[in-house]
């Protein structure tokens, strides 16, 4: 008989937990650097890949039924209002509808 309880896996979390806390230091790597002439450019795309990673580990978390820190949401939520260009990922790929 199936189960309908979400499968957890343990490693994938912990894969993606990294790669949050990579692009989240490598944002404020950027934030400490001088500003350059594609400064603004270079910080954007950091932050474009700490929202994804972010958004990569939530939809994870989600599957496999594990809590979503509030702080992750609220990252999310800032990034997206900072740089309006940014999109949710869907699938894997970006989806300029939301």
């Amino acid at each position: 008989m199936p189960s309908d309880r979400p499968v957890r896996n343990d490693r994938l979390l912990v894969a993606l937990q990294q790669e949050v806390d990579k692009a989240r230091a490598d944002v404020q790597k950027g934030r400490a650097q001088s500003p350059g002439p594609y400064g603004a450019t270079d910080q954007q795309r950091r932050c474009e890949h700490l929202l994804g990673a972010l958004e990569a580990y939530a939809d994870a978390a989600s599957s496999a039924g594990v809590p979503l820190p509030y702080r992750y949401r609220d990252e999310m939520r800032l990034y997206r209002a900072v740089y309006p260009g940014l999109t949710r990922r869907v699938g894997g790929q970006r989806d300029a509808s939301a």
